[in-house]
């Protein structure tokens, strides 16, 4: 691994790991933070793959625009719910759960798309599994905290579904055209979702405002470009393993800023949690082919 690698994925950890504590001390429902994190994020992407893949628009299909514009659904969705979990369970139950995305990613693709299932897969699997259910028994008899676990875990199949399109995306889109596409379209869900239940973005306070703009450069912007950026030089195993340390960095994050420190039980789930999704990308199917364009995070 190089210098700049290393560079790369530590300040992707450490930026992704604020994002919970972000949306915690933003004051704003859900949807709010939500729309407005990618209303401010999808711009800067755009305005990128305008200058720099412009030509790649050209070959676009209607297939793979309908397939975007699936990912960008997907997209929106996952915030909606992660959001929504951060500000009903603890920090470390919604940063946990929510990176069980990896196996879910393989459960899916093997129900779906008939993707072998790996043994270590099935292993990871059960781990996570018992992980998960010491998190929810950590929250039993506190409805809004268990609502909070299973929208971190309904965040984690929409990101593996996200994930899942973008696979097929990717094979003949860069990098940069993605998102340059996909950030837009959830934004323009996020907007259409806010407006069908007429919840204002104004209004709110310049506190809320800031920790969500911070949001949307931070994590979003700062967080994910690196990551994606070591992702055209790593493989998509090395780049998971490691982002496995944003609910570690989030957990810290929220026990020093936020005065929430994790319960033994929720530390002990948590770590099987983590285990499981390592054990379940020791072995992962390999990569699709890619054609025409070459990767470019």
């Amino acid at each position: 691994m190089s210098t700049s690698q290393l560079i790369a994925l530590v300040l992707g950890v450490l930026a992704v790991s604020w994002a919970a504590p972000l949306i915690r001390l933003a004051d704003a429902p859900a949807e709010v933070i939500a729309t407005l994190r990618l209303v401010i994020a999808a711009p800067p992407v755009a305005i990128a793959m305008l200058a720099w893949r412009r030509h790649e628009l050209a070959t676009v299909r209607p297939r793979e625009l309908a397939l975007a514009a699936a990912a960008g659904t997907a997209l929106a969705c996952h915030f909606l719910a992660w959001v929504a979990a951060v500000q009903q369970t603890s920090v470390i139950a919604s940063a946990v759960l929510v990176t069980t995305q990896p196996i879910v990613a393989g459960v899916v693709g093997w129900a779906v798309l008939r993707e072998p299932l790996a043994r270590s897969t099935v292993a990871g699997i059960g781990l996570a599994g018992a992980g998960a259910a010491l998190l929810a028994g950590a929250d039993a008899g506190d409805a809004a905290s268990l609502r909070g676990d299973a929208l971190a875990l309904a965040g984690a199949i929409l990101a593996a579904t996200y994930f899942l399109i973008g696979r097929r995306l990717r094979q003949v889109w860069s990098n940069l055209t993605y998102v340059g596409v996909v950030y837009p379209m959830a934004a323009l869900v996020l907007l259409a979702v806010a407006g069908a239940r007429g919840t204002s973005l104004r209004g709110w306070t310049p506190e809320a405002y800031a920790y969500i703009v911070l949001l949307a450069l931070v994590p979003q912007l700062i967080g994910h470009t690196s990551l994606n950026w070591a992702l055209g030089s790593m493989t998509t195993v090395a780049v998971a393993i490691a982002v496995l340390g944003e609910p570690v960095g989030a957990t810290l994050i929220a026990a020093t800023l936020l005065r929430e420190p994790p319960t033994l039980v929720q530390v002990v789930g948590g770590l099987a949690v983590l285990a499981g999704v390592v054990v379940g990308l020791a072995r992962p199917a390999p990569p699709p082919r890619t054609r025409g364009i070459e990767e470019h995070a």
